[in-house]
């Protein structure tokens, strides 16, 4: 950097936060250390904005008062307060000054790596299928008519959230029969007060990509639903792309008519249970339409096979 303040190096202070933030992210198994010049910065620009101040927090030592000032000038480093006292992370800035020091890695060069990588991820998003999560959440909220704004599922409500629940229990045991979905899954172990099924809608942070962004969601996520109604009926074709997505492959030993009972069952049962929204019972008739008429004729023209791992694990319900 060309400069000292008194007897101390800033450099030598910001590769010692560099360290520590190398060390936060290896606990995590974020980032191998091999890939840190290349992939460093694109990886904890990706997280979450709470797991992204976790691993800075995480990461934050003391350094020289001194060189803390002029580091925070120029944007280098940010203040981390705790019940400690004052730590020092690097910011992004600082990040890609501790590359360029440590590997001789230009900021042009780090700027070009990171495009790619960004490119890659999101092409590779694009035409990967959809999670057994994300299945489940798709097919929850076209049965239970959350096809706008106003009949979105919100998750505001205790009520609400224990409803969508039992709906995704129910659900996910119906796709395991029919093998849609491994045997093996199970919604998510939660803790300090979460509900499962918050705890499944706050983790989906690829299907609006995935889904040509028809899934929406408002109110700091409390609130979902897929974009599928127009003028109080079914978009017909944005609901068949959806149903696609979701069972993603034609299964000649599936029984389809089966499953569809099973869906429409549940579909019928908890779609009015739901407070704080507007459904219109028609519409529920005619996504339960286009879902028989998908599973009848439309699904014959995807592609032939299982998800693959489930050969071995699938159920086929008895006729």
């Amino acid at each position: 950097m060309g400069f000292k303040t008194g007897q101390v190096n800033p450099d030598s202070e910001m590769m010692k936060l560099f360290d520590a933030l190398i060390d936060a992210m290896e606990r995590s198994k974020r980032i191998k250390r091999e890939d840190v010049s290349s992939r460093l910065i694109f990886e904890i620009y990706g997280m979450t904005e709470n797991t992204k101040s976790k691993k800075f927090r995480d990461s934050a030592i003391y350094i020289a008062p001194e060189v803390a000032n002029v580091l925070l000038e120029q944007g280098l480093v940010q203040k981390i307060v705790s019940e400690e006292g004052e730590k020092y992370a690097l910011t992004f800035g600082g990040i890609a000054r501790c590359i360029e020091m440590k590997y001789d890695k230009r900021l042009d060069r780090q700027f070009a790596e990171f495009l790619e990588l960004a490119d890659e991820r999101f092409n590779t998003v694009e035409q990967t299928n959809l999670q057994w999560n994300e299945k489940l959440a798709t097919l929850s909220l076209i049965l239970l008519a959350s096809a706008s704004p106003s009949s979105a599922i919100r998750l505001n409500s205790e009520t609400n959230k224990k409803v969508l629940a039992e709906v995704f229990q129910r659900m996910l045991n119906c796709l395991k029969k029919y093998g849609l979905v491994k045997i093996e899954e199970k919604l998510r172990t939660v803790s300090r007060g979460e509900s499962p099924a918050s705890a499944l809608m706050s983790r989906l942070d690829t299907l609006a990509r995935k889904t040509n962004y028809y899934y929406k969601y408002i109110g700091k996520g409390s609130e979902y639903y897929f974009d599928v109604e127009r003028h109080g009926n079914i978009d017909e074709k944005r609901l068949s792309f959806l149903l696609g997505r979701a069972f993603g492959h034609f299964d000649p030993s599936c029984n389809y008519e089966e499953m569809y009972r099973e869906l429409a069952d549940i579909s019928q049962l908890y779609y009015p249970r739901f407070h704080s929204r507007t459904v219109n019972p028609a519409l529920v008739l005619d996504i339960l339409k286009n879902l028989k008429d998908f599973m009848q004729d439309q699904i014959l023209h995807l592609p032939l096979g299982m998800p693959q791992g489930l050969e071995q694990t699938k159920q086929t319900p008895p006729n």
